[in-house]
């Protein structure tokens, strides 16, 4: 019997309770130019209406195809979709997220040079209706060189459906850190970085990024005034990337803790909590004082707090 051959891509979603919003996610994936692609959902664990909807999309089209997952965190469901995936790239999305229509074809030829791992699209969000937020195109973080060193300062990635990557770099990384509940797709990026350069999508954004105030760009930071975090400190302990960086690890380190704690201050104030905002932001005044002899983070800072479009 002839082996089918392997899709150009491999879509692993992710979802639990998710009957909102995961049809519109899934329909942007059937509707993509490039229509050589397979789609690895993973019901992790539902009660709603979300495992039958993915069924239905599984009876309808071939490429769809619904798992069950072990119900123990988003890291753990990627991980499956990643061991199950047949694609030469693979893409995490959300089960909130929407893609553009010419989003896999952008990304493939974007990744053409074998030099590259994987390649960043533009991020554009929206609130929990669809309507598009004000915000800075990410894109214009990525610097041509030294991107893990950027990355290890501000997650310009944003959100795994904006990084189509290489299978096989996928799982030399190791896949998501399933010990971790919140950053932990910036940690995986970070080791992905550790193994080559992304190339950057030109043109309209790939990914359209839905905010919601329960959403993983809210919890990253965990306790608002935790001093320790996490995700960070895997970095921080990643023998691969002190043998990189040095003593300079600790610094980039250092700011991309500012950066999840003004975040932070950020998504409340967006979220309607403005005096909880204030009150965080004066406290950070005092445990980042080293925040304010950084105009960038400042301007960018100000610039998010009016994403009304």
């Amino acid at each position: 019997m002839q082996q089918k051959p392997a899709p150009e891509f491999s879509i692993i979603i992710p979802a639990r309770n998710m009957e909102r919003f995961i049809e519109e996610t899934l329909e942007s994936v059937g509707q993509q130019s490039l229509s050589d692609f397979e789609v690895v959902c993973i019901d992790d664990g539902s009660t709603d209406r979300t495992r039958e909807i993915l069924d239905g999309f599984a009876s309808r089209d071939h490429r769809f195809s619904a798992e069950s997952g072990p119900a123990t965190g988003v890291s753990a469901a990627r991980n499956l979709g990643l061991q199950l995936a047949q694609g030469k790239m693979v893409l995490f999305l959300d089960a909130d997220d929407v893609l553009h229509p010419e989003a896999l074809e952008s990304f493939s030829l974007a990744m053409a040079d074998p030099s590259v791992v994987g390649a960043v699209g533009g991020v554009q969000r929206i609130n929990v209706d669809g309507e598009e937020l004000l915000g800075v195109d990410n894109r214009l973080l990525v610097p041509q060189h030294n991107q893990l060193e950027a990355l290890l300062r501000k997650n310009y990635i944003v959100n795994g459906g904006a990084l189509a990557l290489r299978t096989e770099v996928a799982r030399q990384s190791g896949g998501f850190d399933e010990d971790l509940k919140n950053g932990e797709d910036w940690e995986f990026w970070c080791r992905v970085a550790l193994i080559g350069p992304f190339a950057v999508v030109d043109g309209p954004a790939q990914l359209f990024y839905r905010q919601v105030a329960s959403g993983a760009n809210y919890m990253t930071r965990g306790p608002v005034f935790s001093r320790r975090v996490p995700c960070i400190d895997k970095v921080a302990n990643n023998t691969a990337m002190q043998n990189e960086f040095g003593s300079r690890l600790r610094r980039l380190l250092r700011a991309r803790q500012i950066d999840v704690f003004w975040t932070g201050v950020r998504n409340q104030y967006q979220y309607g909590r403005r005096p909880k905002a204030l009150f965080e932001g004066l406290c950070g005044m005092l445990m980042y004082p080293d925040s304010l002899f950084r105009p960038r983070l400042i301007w960018r800072f100000v610039r998010s707090l009016d994403r009304r479009a």
